[in-house]
């Protein structure tokens, strides 16, 4: 028996989700530099998605459905399509909609970002490790905050390239269940005729 569309749409957004997760976490070029996306874990435990049934206007289900990707931590959208900075853009977020209006991060942004690496930060001509190790993260939280500002963030597109790796494979799953949940309303439709 073939599924339904509902259960199509499901098993795929949850293939997206899954190869989403898995871009995140993996190595990739973005604007000529190597990258993980995925330093705390938070982005990628906090994807998701939604399936709703269309309605009409005065309340009632209507045929189709959407499907939203969805995420519960604030900056997911800005790397998924990029910002660009406020003196240059990369260049994969020339598309973007969002943009870094100031020169710096808002103070303790790249603070918290320092602290899930393990950083330790030496000296400029000696090359020992630096005494005070939280006076120097503060000075790099705040070169690094006006690195990103300046120069933008370049877009990671995990969700777009997950979408655009699972249709070839489910895609005609999901086509198929739509046709056959087609046929089904027009024979329910002649049978009441």
């Amino acid at each position: 028996m073939i599924p339904t569309t509902k259960q199509e749409l499901q098993k795929f957004g949850t293939r997206v989700v899954k190869l989403a997760r898995i871009n995140l976490g993996a190595s990739k070029m973005i604007d000529g530099k190597k990258r993980v996306t995925n330093s705390s874990g938070a982005l990628s435990s906090s994807l998701g998605f939604s399936l709703k049934q269309k309605r009409s206007s005065g309340g009632k289900y209507a045929s189709g459905f959407d499907l939203e990707f969805t995420s519960s931590v604030d900056y997911a959208d800005f790397l998924e399509q990029g910002v660009k900075g406020s003196e240059s853009t990369k260049t994969s977020a020339k598309k973007s909609p969002y943009k870094f209006k100031g020169k710096n991060l808002p103070k303790g942004v790249m603070m918290k970002w320092i602290e899930t690496k393990p950083i330790r930060l030496r000296e400029l001509g000696t090359g020992k490790f630096k005494k005070s190790p939280k006076e120097a993260k503060e000075e790099l939280a705040f070169v690094l905050g006006r690195a990103v500002a300046t120069k933008g963030i370049g877009a990671r597109n995990y969700f777009k390239d997950a979408i655009e790796k699972a249709i070839p494979t489910d895609g005609t799953d999901v086509a198929l269940a739509m046709a056959n949940d087609f046929i089904k309303q027009i024979i329910k439709e002649i049978k009441l005729n």
